[in-house]
């Protein structure tokens, strides 16, 4: 029997939880990153970092100390008048790949709670291997 291992160079140590999500929008994206920074801003669990009129930078902390980075990236389409944004979370720790979609939920709760599921062309667009987690995601 053969074996083939692939490797990112990276100790098995070293991995980490991630989730990407991708929505798209019928919104221009500075009424985008206007509710998003809003929301994060709300939300007592996160810490806002940079903002540009593309990249929002924050911190997540979980109620069990663990800490997540979190990133939502927006893109103007169809002459400005949608958004496409993309959000990234990835934890700090190793053994969050075990949070049950934290990760997932730390993007979901912020665009939920900034009423944009309900814009006008709202759609998500992520799975499993894209966002470790999400199929057993419970968020609250």
């Amino acid at each position: 029997m053969g074996m083939c291992i692939i490797t990112t160079g990276r100790s098995a140590v070293a991995a980490h939880d991630f989730c990407k999500i991708i929505w798209l929008l019928g919104v221009p994206c500075d009424k985008v990153s206007l509710a998003i920074v809003t929301q994060i801003k709300a939300m007592g669990s996160y810490k806002l970092g940079p903002v540009t009129p593309f990249l929002i930078q924050a911190n997540h902390a979980s109620a069990l100390g663990q800490v997540e980075s979190v990133n939502f990236t927006m893109i103007s389409t169809s002459m400005s008048l949608g958004c496409h944004v993309e959000g990234s979370s990835v934890s700090a720790f190793w053994y969050s790949l075990f949070d049950n979609g934290t990760n997932y939920c730390n993007l979901h709760n912020v665009i939920r709670g900034t009423g944009l599921t309900k814009a006008p062309g709202f759609i998500e667009f992520t799975n499993e291997w894209l966002c470790l987690g999400f199929g057993v995601s419970a968020c609250k």
